[in-house]
């Protein structure tokens, strides 16, 4: 819970299969709550929320009434309601089900398009058969997010730009929203094994690097990236044995992504950066401003004379 959103997380109920990679329990260190344990946590809280998001299972693939039960809540407390779900759990009947509740929007895992890299995960579905899901919830003028993945086994840079020029086509002038997490190797998970046979997962500096470009292909596209990177819990920290785990890997990418689209603004500045996300350059290490002096080819000093503060802009 936080802010205005009640988070709920389902911890991987209705999930048909494990991923390789997958182990939410470990992520959010939680038990699904009962649906009287909700709303007695939200009406106790004194709170007015704004929304209510179920995360971290597959929704739509639970029976329906458990379904039904969660919903009813945010339907008699006037509360827009958000969830995750599988591609393979949507339909033309689900949706009209759910269009008698106040969903704010449909999130989708869908970690990649390509099909060979499904297969090795353990997906369940196609590139295909996900786009299909997809357009199926925008024909519905449902709120779509794209869950997407770097670091999968058999994935590159590349394979992920791909999957943005799939997504976009898909989307055409319609909003599409993003989330880009990393590809974590956490313990007793099937990865865990695929690492001690020779998968390498991408090393912190390979993330930024990749989750950067990608971002800025996204932003280029029209779509919105409402997160990057896994939300930090103490539970994650203690099961994690591979790949880019730091908690302000967000932060970083987005500082990669802003250095890359200054220098194609201008190759030597000056740069406004507005205050607001100055910290993208300044903060961890200066990464930001590092690898804008890199590609500037530019002292880090030289860099900083050429950045100028301008006032805030809200996204």
């Amino acid at each position: 819970m936080s802010g205005k959103r009640f988070s709920v997380f389902l911890s991987m109920s209705g999930c048909k299969r494990r991923c390789v990679y997958c182990d939410q329990r470990a992520i959010t260190g939680e038990v699904p709550p009962s649906p009287e344990r909700i709303m007695e946590d939200i009406t106790s809280s004194g709170v007015k929320f704004e929304e209510i998001c179920f995360f971290g299972g597959s929704f739509t693939c639970l029976p329906v009434a458990i379904q039904d039960s969660y919903l009813k809540i945010a339907r008699d407390l006037s509360i827009p309601t958000r969830m995750s779900t599988h591609p393979m759990c949507i339909d033309e009947e689900t949706l009209l089900r759910l269009s008698s509740y106040p969903i704010s929007m449909i999130e989708l895992g869908i970690s990649s398009l390509d099909d060979k890299i499904l297969e090795q995960c353990r997906r369940g579905y196609t590139g295909e058969e996900a786009l299909r899901s997809m357009k199926l919830i925008l024909d519905h003028r449902y709120e779509l997010c794209a869950q997407l993945m770097i670091g999968l086994p058999g994935q590159t840079c590349r394979s992920s730009i791909e999957d943005l020029h799939r997504l976009a086509e898909l989307k055409g002038p319609r909003s599409m929203t993003l989330r880009i997490y990393p590809c974590l190797v956490l313990e007793g998970t099937r990865l865990h094994e695929m690492m001690e046979e020779g998968y390498s997962p991408l090393s912190l500096d390979e993330a930024v690097s990749w989750g950067g470009k990608m971002l800025q292909e996204a932003h280029r596209m029209g779509f919105h990236v409402q997160r990057i990177g896994l939300s930090e819990t103490p539970s994650l920290a203690l099961a994690v044995r591979g790949g880019p785990h730091h908690p302000a890997l967000g932060e970083m990418i987005r500082g990669y992504s802003m250095a890359q689209t200054l220098i194609r603004q201008s190759r030597l500045g000056p740069w406004q950066i507005p205050a607001n996300r100055i910290s993208y350059l300044t903060g961890h290490g200066e990464l930001g401003l590092k690898t804008l002096a890199k590609e500037a080819d530019l002292s880090v000093q030289e860099t900083k004379k050429r950045i100028f503060v301008c006032p805030t802009v809200v996204d």
